[in-house]
């Protein structure tokens, strides 16, 4: 039988030097970017904490950009499991909303470099390496539709049709809906400054980003005519997408 691990070179061999794995290198690469920013690391960064050197990375990727699209890749398969619907029918899409939203911002918040790479594609249209892009196969509106984003914003889609259903939201068209949650998001992560990303958040500073990201939400979705107060906490439609109750 075959062994599936790859032959060292000759000098790895005498140094007695092993080749990491591909996940252990794109850990590495991840909390790289989250530390020093996308272009704030070299592979020699990457190579010195696993113990080898940089030509065992290029044993699994081609160049430092191959690895970063392959980081890229993993997250947009973590993304493509976003707001997740219950089973059956949604007879509360307020309350499924404000949870998937909220468990929006965890991923965010917990994946720093996903953010960074994905401000360097907003940042680079056509000028440079759009990793997050280049990850899913194409521009966003293509992969939401046919590629590995599909699956998420067909639930986007399905739930907004449902709190148009029962008159909870207006109708929007969901890939706007979609775009304006994300880029306030990434807005609120990094501006004025990126300390949520460069530094342990607490869970006062999340809940923060949570309740603002609902806000938006509620002011979009808000059905035309209705002039409920959304200025303060006690206001009933800011109340719709409050924090969901821990069941």
């Amino acid at each position: 039988m075959k062994s599936g691990r790859k032959t060292l070179p000759p000098d790895a061999r005498r140094r007695g030097e092993t080749v990491p794995t591909r996940a252990l290198i794109l850990n590495e690469v991840e909390r790289l970017i989250a530390s020093k920013g996308v272009y704030g690391f070299t592979l020699r960064d990457v190579a010195e904490p696993l113990g080898v050197q940089v030509p065992a990375i290029y044993k699994h990727y081609a160049d430092r950009d191959d690895v970063l699209v392959e980081v890229a890749r993993r997250f947009v398969d973590a993304l493509s499991g976003q707001f997740a619907l219950p089973e059956g029918d949604l007879w509360e899409p307020r309350a499924v909303l404000s949870r998937a939203l909220d468990e929006f911002v965890d991923f965010h918040v917990g994946h720093p470099a996903y953010v960074r790479l994905s401000l360097i594609d907003f940042a680079t249209p056509e000028g440079g390496m759009e990793y997050v892009t280049l990850a899913t196969g194409g521009p966003f509106r293509d992969s939401v539709r046919s590629g590995p984003l599909a699956p998420m914003y067909q639930r986007v889609s399905t739930l907004m049709q449902a709190g148009w259903r029962t008159g909870d939201f207006r109708r929007v068209v969901p890939l706007d809906f979609y775009r304006l949650v994300k880029a306030s998001l990434l807005f609120h992560l990094v501006f004025p400054d990126d300390s949520l990303l460069t530094s342990r958040s607490t869970p006062t500073q999340v809940a923060h980003v949570k309740a603002g990201l609902r806000d938006v939400a509620v002011r979009y979705l808000r059905p035309e005519g209705s002039h409920a107060d959304t200025r303060g906490t006690g206001g009933r439609t800011r109340a719709k997408l409050e924090r969901p109750k821990r069941r």
